[in-house]
């Protein structure tokens, strides 16, 4: 992992089944490299509050990042 100094902090939200954005919380992102061959790298963030998992989510070849206006990544995983 990078040096505290070095995280970029964010805030994390989910689109629920209703449509809306649920707000997930604020916390640091880092990409961390695969643990195994022939897998992905991950997108990890980790709360600021706690230093809880707030998401982990491999990074696939097939999936669309958006970006949208200067600070939003958005992206779909799963069937949804």
């Amino acid at each position: 992992t990078l040096p505290s100094n070095n995280r970029s902090r964010v805030k994390l939200y989910t689109l629920n089944d209703e449509r809306q954005w649920d707000d997930r919380g604020t916390g640091f992102v880092t990409c961390i490299p695969p643990t195994a061959p022939n897998t992905s790298h991950s997108l990890v963030v980790k709360s600021e509050i706690d230093g809880s998992t707030l998401l982990e989510s491999k990074i696939q070849l097939t999936t669309k990042y958006q970006k949208q206006q200067e600070t939003l990544i958005v992206w779909s995983e799963g069937d949804k």
